[in-house]
């Protein structure tokens, strides 16, 4: 799927996942209860291992069985472009989680990925999600911008970028349920038909699935289908619904039936 301005992108994740929270661990220094917010820590993480590569206080922020991974993860990136520096640009926090839209700067040095050093300096925006348990990350996804950090090193076309440029009269559709493991299969039997189905309809740029599990052990599932407008929106609902009733099925009661919680809404850009 086609990576669109992560600026804009970032931002209507943000307003799915984010409302506010004052998720806070306590530790006491010097006699002294200090309070150190989950989005703090995240923030003091960037700055001491991923900006001075302090990978000595590694612990003091990530999970110890999680510190291989997040090594493995970030260590190809800040070995090709040695000089690499991170500057949060927004950072928010909900609960447990953190996110955190960035950028970073660096110089093609060394071999990235089979791709061979091109001596180039370039600045790539991202956005990354943290999961943080007892002052401590324990997961992250990173999703930068990859179209412009292959364009920027002239792998890639830069009229390849202007091709997938977000338009603003864009709609997204978003559902996001919430499931028992039992029925994830059946679920996402269903899920899978009606992505296949939808692709295939006018007006379809793209979609998009995230999903986790939660405290209780359910998996949240939420999908992102982007349509040009929202004439080309209604006329998908139409289809979708001429195809349900042609193969027989209803989502009400599949719902009812598996015990799926569902919420649905709809987002457009801001003018």
């Amino acid at each position: 799927m086609a990576n669109m301005s992560i600026g804009v992108w970032g931002r209507f994740l943000l307003s799915i996942f984010i409302k506010p929270s004052s998720a806070q661990i306590n530790y006491k220094s010097d006699s002294v209860m200090a309070i150190i917010s989950n989005k703090e820590i995240v923030t003091n993480m960037y700055q001491n291992v991923l900006n001075q590569k302090k990978l000595e206080m590694l612990d003091q922020f990530i999970y110890s069985g999680y510190s291989e991974a997040f090594i493995r993860n970030n260590k190809p990136l800040m070995t090709a472009f040695p000089d690499i520096q991170f500057t949060i640009k927004e950072i928010f926090e909900d609960e447990n989680r953190v996110i955190t839209l960035y950028n970073w700067s660096g110089t093609h040095l060394y071999k990235y990925q089979n791709i061979s050093p091109t001596n180039k300096k370039i600045t790539v925006e991202g956005i990354s999600f943290y999961t943080l348990k007892n002052g401590k990350i324990i997961n992250s996804i990173a999703r930068p911008d990859k179209l412009s950090f292959f364009s920027q090193l002239e792998i890639i076309p830069a009229d390849l970028i202007q091709k997938n440029t977000i338009k603003h009269d864009w709609v997204y559709f978003v559902d996001e349920f919430e499931i028992s493991p039992i029925a994830y299969e059946q679920f996402k039997e269903k899920l899978d038909y009606n992505r296949i189905f939808i692709k295939k309809l006018n007006g379809f740029v793209r979609d998009e699935v995230i999903m986790k599990t939660n405290s209780s052990n359910n998996i949240t599932i939420i999908t992102i289908a982007i349509w040009e407008n929202e004439q080309s929106l209604i006329e998908a609902k139409k289809s979708v619904q001429e195809e349900y009733k042609r193969i027989n099925f209803n989502p009400t009661e599949f719902n009812k039936n598996l015990n799926i919680k569902m919420k649905r809404d709809i987002y457009s850009h801001l003018a």
